[in-house]
């Protein structure tokens, strides 16, 4: 067996990868200052690698990845030439898997990582007598930063989140900045976005700091605001959606304890668009949460919060037909 090579190349959706021992750890961070991502490294979600996939072409009939051990399942995601294969669940304790039957045909692998657990790569190996080479994709990068609703653990598998869908169906190459609880527009993730070179930005706004109280109505459009514009010191011309909450229940008109709603959210999100656009942004764009998943959808959120794997799936196939006309 021979080893593909796992660099920045061949692990596609990561914004930093780190060295530990043998393994290879993809982050969503720069993981090299990762002690400016308070607190406790976003709570620990940077290291999950939600879109994050190993990615090559090949000829090789089987693939084996060779990972740290996990004292929990983990689900990967085999994806051949943009069609998805299998969901492959490797057991706790166990350090590789295999896939094999493939096609000795050349074709595109994508091997998607886990988007619920913290994964470390070992080795990829194909058969000695297999070729594999980079895949030089035309794709447009597209950076994507939300809420646990964006990380997306309760899809069906790695591939099925709604980002991952998104991407799949306008063949961008995605960056997934969904974390857990964790979505509240800090200066270190704008400089992250300011700092990677990217074609498209989608921003989702409001259901993490209505759920933590984070800003009031004084401070929740300045936030935003300066949030944005420390991206646009870089990226001038980028395409940037700004989207309001999906539906969220109860939150819809009952107040938080900094007395917002999640219909007040919407407006204020809605006229952050209008204050850039007004100045001159013509590349900012608005998508109304609602337009995604609304009270018709209800029963696609069982907690009242959180959708269900159908609900990403559609919530995927939404953002694609909104996208497609902001990054063409």
């Amino acid at each position: 067996m021979k080893p593909i090579l796992l660099n920045s190349q061949t692990i596609r959706g990561a914004l930093s990868l780190e060295k530990d021992g043998e393994f290879i750890i993809p982050w969503r961070i720069f993981h090299e200052e990762k002690e400016f991502y308070t607190p406790n490294l976003l709570n620990g979600t940077a290291e999950i690698p939600a879109g994050v996939r190993i990615t090559f072409e090949t000829n090789a009939s089987n693939i084996t990845v060779e990972i740290a051990v996990s004292e929990a399942e983990v689900e990967f995601d085999l994806v051949i030439d943009k069609a998805f294969v299998k969901t492959i669940i490797v057991n706790p304790g166990d350090t590789s898997f295999t896939v094999d039957g493939l096609s000795v045909s050349t074709k595109l692998v994508e091997i998607y990582l886990s988007q619920q657990r913290k994964v470390a790569v070992r080795n990829v190996y194909i058969p000695d007598e297999a070729n594999w080479n980079v895949y030089s994709t035309q794709r447009k990068k597209w950076i994507t930063y939300g809420s646990s609703i964006t990380q997306c653990t309760a899809a069906e598998s790695p591939s099925k989140t709604w980002p991952a869908i998104t991407s799949s169906e306008l063949d961008l190459d995605l960056i997934c900045l969904g974390f857990s609880g964790q979505c509240h527009y800090e200066p270190m993730i704008a400089r992250t976005i300011r700092d990677t070179p990217v074609d498209f930005i989608s921003l989702c706004a409001g259901i993490n700091i209505f759920g933590a109280n984070s800003y009031n109505h004084r401070t929740f459009q300045a936030i935003i605001i300066g949030f944005i514009k420390i991206i646009r010191e870089r990226h001038i011309a980028v395409p940037i959606v700004l989207s309001s909450p999906i539906f969220g229940t109860f939150r819809e008109e009952t107040p938080n304890l900094v007395e917002f709603t999640l219909i007040e959210m919407r407006e204020q999100v809605k006229e952050i668009v209008d204050i850039f656009r007004r100045n001159g942004d013509k590349y900012i764009h608005y998508v109304d949460g609602l337009d995604i998943l609304n009270a018709e959808n209800e029963s696609l959120l069982p907690d009242g919060l959180h959708p269900d794997a159908e609900g990403y799936k559609m919530m995927g196939r939404k953002y694609a037909t909104k996208f497609n006309t902001y990054f063409t």
